[in-house]
């Protein structure tokens, strides 16, 4: 399947810390496992070519959603509108949300090369085998079933207890997934601060990510040397920065922030 698509660099989507499955070739394509399935993809000119033509990557990649237009509303603000040109084509993938859930909780204090390799290690140890050398992510069902001392082979440390319990509560369905997606951002955030050692951060990259919640502004360190070097911003406190962020940008505060969080990192 090949496309044509504006706002769509491949090392802009993937580099830009919201996803972990996937990896630069030496031909600079990628190559990634999402929804059970492999894929590649290479960039010409406007050109992206799809190794895979199921339709489940429409929704992956967001094509349906104008992206020029986003991006032409958030550089109305000058710093936002600055970090857009560094990271024009990122769009934000409608990834899985078991597997979202797992990849933040092991992201908490974590560098991107490590949070990468033990969510693949997770997936080799308990992933259905797709082809040779790649692995779908595993069931919630399979990792519910396991105790902390099955995954200390990934050295995550106290994370191991967060991605078991995750998983139960999920598939014991002690998590409201209607209250999530769709109730007010709050409530969705203390629905999902239910998982044990989920905090505001890892919450908020999960409803951005995994629940497509585009009001959110996950807030890390790189963020808030934004939000203190670029806004002027001091005693920075997750109210400040929520109030912030909805005044700023809104429904867009999801897109604000990948732009701004891959332009600084960059830097």
């Amino acid at each position: 399947m090949k496309i044509t698509a504006d706002s769509f660099e491949l090392e802009d989507i993937f580099e830009c810390g919201q996803c972990f499955r996937w990896n630069k070739n030496e031909d600079n394509s990628y190559t990634g496992v999402a929804f059970g399935k492999v894929l590649t993809l290479s960039k010409e000119g406007d050109g992206v070519t799809f190794s895979d033509d199921n339709e489940i990557w429409n929704e992956y990649f967001d094509l349906d959603r104008d992206y020029g237009e986003i991006k032409r509303i958030l550089s109305k603000d000058e710093v936002t509108k600055k970090a857009i040109e560094k990271g024009q084509g990122i769009r934000i993938l409608k990834q899985e949300f078991f597997e979202t859930v797992i990849s933040f909780i092991i992201s908490q204090n974590n560098n991107i090369p490590r949070i990468k390799g033990i969510v693949e290690k997770l997936c080799e140890k308990y992933g259905k085998e797709i082809e040779k050398g790649y692995f779908a992510f595993p069931e919630k069902e399979v990792i519910a079933n396991l105790e902390k001392e099955d995954l200390a082979f990934l050295k995550a440390g106290y994370r191991d207890s967060y991605i078991i319990d995750a998983a139960r509560k999920l598939v014991n369905n002690e998590l409201d997934m209607d209250v999530i997606k769709n109730a007010p951002i709050e409530d969705a955030r203390k629905e999902i601060s239910k998982i044990k050692g989920v905090g505001p951060k890892v919450a908020d990259c999960i409803l951005l990510f995994g629940a497509s919640r585009y009001e959110v502004f996950p807030t890390d360190v790189w963020m808030k040397r934004v939000l203190t070097e670029l806004y002027g911003f001091e005693n920075l406190t997750p109210d400040k920065i929520n109030a912030f962020a909805k005044e700023k940008f809104g429904n867009l505060a999801g897109f604000a922030q990948q732009y701004l969080f891959y332009s600084m990192r960059e830097k």
